[in-house]
């Protein structure tokens, strides 16, 4: 009788160990199970955190790239107006260069027109 004792004393033991591990294990688990939907959760913020400042950073380019081209039509214009008032000053002075050229055959001609009509009367 006294082995049957002792051999249920030590199988009620065992049964409270192996409880007692599968209660051990269990909180664990929920444990580990919290620590991973933490990580997920810090992973997920980080994610969006990430794709955030992508978003931004693609939304400076384009900024920048509007910037840009805003300010090079803002020159190319600036060149355009530049250009045009270039021609219309070289045309001014053409036309001013041609007149006074026929200004000064003009009076080239009157003066010896004069100096004609002044040997003829002596």
């Amino acid at each position: 009788m006294e082995i049957t004792y002792f051999a249920l004393g030590m199988l009620s033991m065992v049964a409270i160990t192996f409880v007692g591990v599968v209660v051990w294990g269990l909180f664990r688990v929920g444990k580990i199970e919290r620590q991973i939907g933490v990580i997920k959760q810090n992973d997920r913020f980080e994610f969006d955190n990430v794709q955030r400042q992508f978003e931004n950073v693609y939304r400076g380019i384009d900024s920048q790239r509007d910037d840009y081209r805003h300010e090079f039509e803002s020159v190319f214009r600036r060149f355009e107006t530049i250009e045009e008032n270039s021609r219309l000053n070289t045309d001014n002075l053409v036309r001013m260069m041609n007149d006074r050229y026929d200004d000064s055959i003009r009076y080239t001609d009157k003066r010896i027109d004069k100096s004609l009509n002044q040997r003829e009367v002596q």
